[in-house]
């Protein structure tokens, strides 16, 4: 079975019009890309445009990323651009700002040109290795507890400090086999990870009676795939309620939309895997504990991971 894994990265773009994420991020999606490609055994495809390209390629020729297949593709080439265009103008919306439209939405645009000429597709964010969404004690530099120390108490800078290629490199985990069992659990159907609490507001959707309500489950974006033509089904329904917001005259973010369009999907087109909490702090305890629901029964998202790991295939 073929499988592409998809991702993007825009940056120098904060700010009107297209609201990118700050330069500060850099590091750790070019670390975390740099890791994707070289532990999930996989080939990885990075959507990019001019500005950005050479940052890609630096990374590429410096780390011998053979499996890193760079595309370009400008924002204001992207599927919605002009109505999306003509919303922003009529009223920027502040609260965007690092989570710019064009952007997030690119995600669906970039699944539906890759839909062809595969099996499986999975979206996988560049920063998606980060501590919160993996606890330290699968970092390189923090595989054991003696060498984790909290900078905050004695002003010394983490062992991490900019060096993107440790600081964000969970391969002792996220790895061949984490990816090879999801594969494996997703022939058939398409993953998500799900929450009871929205991560981004959804009301503009119930205030301009788009729905009448919304109930969890809420949907989250950094990860999320499978069986290719049950991720295109999610791909048109997400199109969907994409093109109401823009006819009622609003924009928000991937993941709400993404909760509206899982609404109308069939159930068992899915596996979902559920976690109740962020859990963000990079100074835990959880970093080293994994948890424990009696002592505490809000599920951490790093859980989902043991979960996919752990699943039956039936």
């Amino acid at each position: 079975m073929k499988t592409k894994i998809v991702s993007v990265y825009w940056m120098d773009v904060e700010g009107y019009p297209f609201q990118g994420a700050m330069p500060v991020r850099k590091s750790r999606y070019l670390g975390s890309i740099t890791s994707h490609c070289k532990y999930l055994g996989n080939e990885i495809t990075v959507y990019t445009h001019k500005k950005s390209l050479h940052e890609l390629e630096e990374i590429k020729k410096e780390h011998k990323l053979d499996n890193l297949t760079i595309k370009l593709l400008e924002l204001t080439d992207m599927k919605l651009h002009k109505q999306i265009k003509e919303v922003r103008d009529k009223f920027f919306d502040e609260s965007l700002n690092g989570r710019g439209t064009e952007i997030l939405w690119g995600k669906f645009d970039i699944l539906e040109r890759e839909l062809e000429d595969c099996d499986q597709i999975f979206w996988l964010d560049a920063g998606l290795q980060h501590p919160g969404i993996f606890p330290w004690m699968y970092n390189l530099l923090y595989f054991d507890k003696e060498k984790y120390h909290d900078p905050c108490k004695d002003g010394s800078p983490p062992l991490f400090f900019d060096i993107p290629q440790t600081q964000y490199n969970f391969s002792p985990f996220f790895n061949k086999t984490l990816i090879d069992k999801i594969k494996a659990i997703t022939k058939k159907k398409m993953f998500v990870l799900i929450t009871p609490a929205p991560q981004t507001s959804c009301s503009k959707f119930t205030e301009t009676k788009i729905v009448d309500e919304l109930k969890s489950p809420y949907l989250i974006a950094g990860m999320f795939g499978g069986n290719k033509d049950k991720v295109k089904v999610f791909v048109d329904n997400f199109w969907y309620y994409a093109n109401k917001a823009l006819e009622n005259g609003f924009l928000v973010t991937e993941e709400a939309v993404m909760k509206l369009a899982y609404d109308i999907t069939p159930k068992e087109n899915f596996i979902t895997f559920h976690f109740d909490v962020h859990a963000t702090h990079e100074h835990d305890s959880y970093h080293f504990e994994i948890w424990e629901p009696h002592k505490d029964p809000l599920k951490p998202l790093y859980m989902v991971w043991y979960d996919m790991l752990n699943y039956e295939i039936k």
